[in-house]
């Protein structure tokens, strides 16, 4: 139950600003919205605004904003054929158009920055003081003279962030490692020697290292979390990049993997449910920018075309790559399913 609330919680809010993105930018450059639903299937909830239906449907995975004239459909229904050329999508000139389709993505993106800033808030911002949390008895880090609370200033005589301390220290069975920590105010230099662990595969110095959070004003809260979130978008792309490449495994995640992930999340507490959150709005944005057709990438990829022809591709072209795209997402909503349902049964 906590995984599907927690599902259906990261789902909604990711959609529903995604959606509101295009819906905000539609309406000021004057686009009359038909409909804005959060769901799929039949109504469980609607409410008829001025010119929109808002809507709350029945299947939480995905949404979707009507605009008159959007899917250039000559079969249109009696109230969007009755909407002026001057309201309609596809009445307005390819730079509005383009912006409308890309506020989704980037409604995405500003909401990871709302939602690592309140956590940010909260807790503090993460600290570059690597800090030793927990000596294991008689581990190499205990035998060395390492004690909780020692902050490692170097590692032979250069700083690390602790991901890279981590990765070293594994790499380093034998090896005689040098550190220099803060311990009360005072500066030592502790030589460790990792150990190799075979169940592990790595060397270990049986220590937990961690990093510490500092408050600071909001100002500086927000900017850091803009920083954290471009950093996720752009080694994100780096990792589809590498992916498509062959240099790195085809994985991906589906809703039933995001559930699983949510409600793991959710049961360590609020704060890392939003996080995680962050963290899926930015694969979103990603996946959304893609060039495929029904995608926003690939609405974009088609304006690129139309600017470059100087005229839209004809109805009967766009049908087919509509239905291309169709095809494209189906085969890959089952191969995410195919690994989720692995991934459950297996428990990797």
């Amino acid at each position: 139950m906590l995984s599907f609330l927690a599902f259906i919680f990261v789902i909604g809010l990711l959609v529903t600003f995604h959606e509101f993105g295009h819906f905000i930018f539609a309406r000021l450059f004057g686009i009359k919205v038909l409909s804005f639903s959060i769901g799929y299937g039949p109504p469980i909830f609607s409410y008829r605004g001025k010119e929109t239906e808002f809507s709350i449907r029945l299947l939480p995975l995905g949404g979707f904003v009507k605009m008159a004239g959007m899917e250039g459909n000559p079969i249109e229904g009696y109230e969007e054929a009755q909407v002026p050329q001057a309201q309609r999508f596809d009445g307005k000139p390819v730079w509005q158009r383009s912006l409308v389709v890309l506020a989704g993505p980037l409604m995405n993106i500003v909401l990871s920055i709302l939602l690592v800033f309140i956590v940010f808030l909260a807790v503090g911002v993460p600290a570059q003081e690597l800090r030793v949390i927990e000596v294991i008895p008689g581990g190499p880090a205990d035998r060395a003279g390492l004690q909780a609370g020692d902050v490692v200033l170097q590692v032979n005589g250069k700083t690390m962030d602790l991901e890279k301390f981590v990765s070293f220290l594994s790499q380093s069975a034998g090896r005689e490692i040098e550190l220099t920590i803060q311990r009360q105010g005072e500066t030592k230099r502790i030589t460790v020697v990792p150990e190799w662990d075979e169940n592990e595969g790595r060397a270990l110095v049986r220590a937990v290292f961690g990093i510490n959070n500092r408050r600071v004003n909001p100002l500086l809260a927000l900017g850091k979390s803009a920083y954290t979130v471009i950093n996720w978008f752009l080694l994100s792309i780096v990792g589809l990049l590498y992916t498509l490449l062959g240099r790195l495994p085809l994985e991906l995640t589906g809703p039933l993997g995001i559930a699983q992930m949510a409600g793991q999340a959710a049961s360590l507490g609020f704060l890392n449910l939003l996080m995680f959150s962050a963290i899926i709005s930015v694969f979103l944005a990603i996946f959304n920018l893609l060039p495929i057709p029904l995608l926003d990438g690939g609405h974009l990829l088609l304006f690129l075309v139309e600017k470059i022809r100087g005229k839209p591709l004809e109805q009967e072209k766009i049908g087919l790559i509509y239905l291309i795209g169709i095809l494209f997402i189906f085969l890959l909503a089952v191969f995410v399913t195919y690994q989720d349902v692995m991934r459950i049964v297996v428990g990797d």
